[in-house]
């Protein structure tokens, strides 16, 4: 796999982006990559915030140029690694996504949150765009970095994506501890369904149950052993699988969860719903793997 040379991250340095920037600088260490740094600035059509410097609403580069130095210093995070900042005017989304074509980044590491009063936990509306819209993988940061992922959890349906996103994952995180996890959907039928010419009388629910577990867990040993993964769980996916894997990942110590998207140009309509269920709802930092 193509090495991880150039990460882009996306901050806002008026938005408390220590956490963001903290984690791409141990990513950028780890794998001797170099990072592009940008800050969009949108021109607002009825305000002007206190980073702009004069009365025709022009961008003080230059001035925001020296806050993400002065952030950067503060955290005491740059040694040994190279990093470029730029400044650009536009929508965040569009600028992010361009950027990150023009220098051939292989990866966008980004924020998670939005920063409006009283929404501190919402996702915010740049991220879900750029996760959708990405054509290279996208970490968003939810959490405080305080050292390089120890222990991941990769959730899968054993399809090719999902194996390249494990692929990645192991590629970037060399040190890390991974495990796999496959929620197999289980047959449930709280009474007898008929449709017509259809029913559900003669199913042996039991058996399909048996069967797709027995299948689940065939396909668990086989990826485990083609990856050199030690840990890998089958659990019942129940009523709602999006539910059992949420479950599964608040209970494990995880700080990273891998998701595999089904695309080569964006994920956009292309993220299966469990996965964009677990982007949305699981507290852990996100990996949005795009092949």
């Amino acid at each position: 796999m193509k090495k991880l040379e150039r990460i882009l991250v996306a901050i806002d340095v008026y938005a408390n982006p220590d956490n963001v920037l903290k984690r791409a600088f141990m990513l950028a260490r780890e794998n001797k990559a170099e990072l592009y740094i940008v800050q969009a600035v949108q021109v607002p059509m009825f305000s002007v915030p206190d980073y702009f410097g004069s009365k025709n609403v022009e961008v003080n580069i230059k001035g925001i140029k020296e806050e993400i130095r002065q952030k950067i210093k503060s955290l005491n995070v740059s040694s040994d690694v190279t990093y470029h900042t730029f400044v650009k005017e536009g929508n965040p989304d569009d600028i992010i996504l361009y950027e990150s074509k023009l220098i051939r980044a292989e990866m966008i590491v980004i924020g998670a949150y939005a920063k409006s009063k009283g929404k501190k936990n919402r996702f915010g509306t740049t991220v879900q765009k750029v996760a959708h819209q990405s054509h290279i993988p996208v970490l968003i940061v939810k959490n405080k970095a305080k050292k390089v992922y120890e222990n991941i959890v990769a959730p899968t349906d054993f399809a090719r994506q999902s194996k390249q996103s494990i692929v990645f994952v192991q590629n970037i995180c060399k040190s890390s501890n991974i495990s796999l996890v496959n929620a197999y959907e289980a047959f449930y039928a709280t009474d007898i369904y008929t449709a017509g010419a259809y029913s559900l009388e003669n199913v042996d629910i039991e058996m399909y149950d048996k069967a797709a577990k027995s299948a689940s867990q065939k396909h668990m040993k086989a990826l485990k052993k083609e990856f050199g993964i030690k840990k890998g769980r089958v659990i019942d996916g129940e009523i709602n699988s999006k539910e059992s894997l949420i479950k599964y990942i608040d209970k494990g110590n995880y700080d990273l969860v891998v998701l595999g998207s089904r695309g080569t140009s964006g994920t956009l309509s292309l993220l299966g719903s469990v996965a964009y269920t677990l982007l949305r709802e699981v507290s852990n930092d996100i990996l949005v793997y795009v092949p």
